[in-house]
């Protein structure tokens, strides 16, 4: 069910590689679903706005630097797959890239609005238009992964509670969110006004968010690996008190974007018997020792 289309993104003087398009399965069936009721035009001016929606993060992501390898197209808007999946690892970045995308939607409804008022479309389009853009920018402006509003969550929160602790946040959001929308779609068809669009978002969000939230460890390695790569930056410290039975994977779990780590071990008595740097802990997991306790560095020649 997966249509794969090419796209040639928006250029600067540079240029951007050649990514993909790839329509997501929820977008299909809400598709056919629609076009089983007579309404396979609204499905395509939706479509038009989504595709609009994404490149606003596209032509953001550019701007930033980032080289956008694949954009997946969904009922309410998209998930750009930056290179090496580095979305996420500058909270800045990620949300701005994630703003951009609603702010198209804006304006493109305040386009709509001119064109109405010039008297070039119909009141009944105008409205149509205006309508299904504000329905896109209010779901993905909500705070929860991988919506737009999840971005900017896990941007905000990152600094402070870590990056992995921020991203299982945003993904328990979006559950609830997901089954807020399900009840309200169960609703909907016991009262007699189904509602199948809240039904499909619900489940996509759901699934997605399930997913997500397995993959977090994953997407945690690859954080540190980021980290690694780019090499030493004037960050701002930020300090780690761990016991010295904690593992290398407890603390790092702990690290946070934009930030440089010193980690305190302490003993059973709260004594603080060394202190390690962000670097050699990055380094001890890339080295296998994920699971190694922080008392091991009580031993080792500093």
């Amino acid at each position: 069910m997966r249509q794969r289309l090419h796209w040639l993104a928006l250029g600067r003087a540079r240029g951007l590689a050649t990514g993909r398009i790839r329509i997501h399965p929820f977008f299909l069936l809400l598709f056919a679903a629609a076009a089983a009721f007579g309404m396979w035009r609204e499905v395509m001016l939706l479509f038009l706005l989504v595709m609009l929606h994404e490149l606003g993060h596209a032509a953001m992501a550019d701007h930033l630097g980032y080289v956008v390898e694949e954009v997946s197209l969904l009922p309410f808007g998209g998930v750009a797959k930056l290179g090496y999946g580095s979305l996420g690892f500058r909270p800045r970045h990620e949300a701005l890239i994630a703003v951009a995308g609603p702010l198209v939607n804006v304006a493109l409804s305040a386009l709509a609005f001119g064109m109405h008022a010039l008297g070039w479309w119909t009141h009944a389009f105008y409205i149509q238009v205006v309508e299904l853009n504000l329905w896109i920018v209010v779901f993905n402006l909500l705070p929860g992964l991988p919506l737009d509003g999840g971005r900017v969550l896990r941007a905000a929160r990152s600094r402070t509670i870590g990056y992995e602790q921020a991203t299982r946040e945003a993904y328990q959001v979006a559950i609830w969110i997901a089954v807020v929308l399900l009840c309200a779609g169960a609703l909907s068809l016991w009262v007699g006004y189904p509602h199948l669009g809240m039904v499909i978002l619900g489940l996509f969000l759901l699934t997605s968010a399930f997913v997500g939230r397995r993959d977090t460890g994953m997407d945690t390695i690859r954080f540190l690996d980021a980290k690694r790569k780019a090499g030493p930056s004037p960050e701002p410290v930020r300090a780690l008190a761990v016991p010295a039975t904690a593992t290398v994977r407890d603390v790092v779990r702990q690290f946070a974007p934009d930030r440089y780590h010193m980690v305190y071990i302490r003993d059973e008595e709260g004594v603080v018997r060394a202190v390690v740097e962000e670097d050699e802990l990055i380094d001890a997991v890339f080295a296998g020792e994920y699971l190694v306790k922080m008392e091991a560095w009580l031993h080792r020649e500093r």
